[in-house]
């Protein structure tokens, strides 16, 4: 079979059927995809597709991803999947590896009820009620972290998610703070992360160390991800 020039091949590895919504796993030279399908008014209409990786072609551009009951599925049988290859790692190296943003970010909006940014959108995510820009930075140290800022880095609020490994839980913080309050905190005894960010450099902040240990926060939010449901929500 003779194809055109540069025609997109996607090979499908993989179909299910569930709630009614036919989920196809298919990927490209490109990358990796999750399409879903729902049969409406006797055709067949393609949902909001769920990209894998951070490619996308120059004409398929999505700025926001609502995290439903499929997709949460799919985040939470990856994190265990992450946690497995976490774990064989630290056994063999002296670092493991950080939790992957495609894994923390869609779980947090999932529990929160924001959508997912992918396109050129500023931020991580946004409220669709408010349009507000939020912020991520995630930890797989339950009893620490050291989150990195970009010099670029913009948000309207700032939440801190804390996984405990051992419980499979997700604890989310909102730490009501937006970029430029935030940028007038320490970085270093002599620099504010704002300073560090004029410079062009990345500030690395303990979150844990600058808000929720001498605020003493609690989580607004309790994730079991084993279960996939919502244990406790304090918001």
């Amino acid at each position: 079979m003779s194809l055109a020039k540069n025609t997109l091949v996607i090979y499908i590895v993989k179909h299910r059927l569930h709630y009614g919504y036919l989920r196809i796993f298919c990927f490209s030279e490109c990358s990796s995809y999750i399409f879903t399908f729902r049969l409406m008014d006797g055709k067949i209409k393609v949902i909001t597709p769920y990209l894998i990786g951070e490619f996308m072609p120059n004409n398929f551009e999505i700025n926001f991803v609502q995290i439903d009951n499929l997709r949460i599925e799919t985040i939470c049988d990856a994190y265990f999947k992450w946690k497995d290859l976490n774990t064989y790692v630290k056994q063999n190296s002296t670092r493991g590896i950080n939790m992957p943003d495609v894994i923390s970010e869609p779980m947090a909006c999932y529990c929160l009820g924001f959508l997912w940014n992918r396109g050129s959108v500023v931020g991580d995510a946004t409220d669709p009620n408010s349009e507000r820009k939020i912020e991520f930075k995630a930890t797989s140290k339950f009893d620490g972290d050291l989150s990195s800022f970009g010099p670029n880095t913009v948000f309207d609020d700032l939440y801190f998610l804390r996984f405990n490994l051992e419980d499979d839980q997700l604890y989310i913080y909102d730490l009501k703070i937006n970029s430029v309050d935030f940028g007038k905190y320490p970085a270093n005894a002599t620099e504010s992360i704002e300073d560090q960010k004029r410079q062009g450099r990345r500030p690395h902040v303990s979150l844990y160390k600058l808000f929720v240990e001498p605020q003493q926060l609690k989580p607004i939010i309790r994730f079991d991800i084993r279960r996939i449901r919502i244990l406790e929500d304090n918001r």
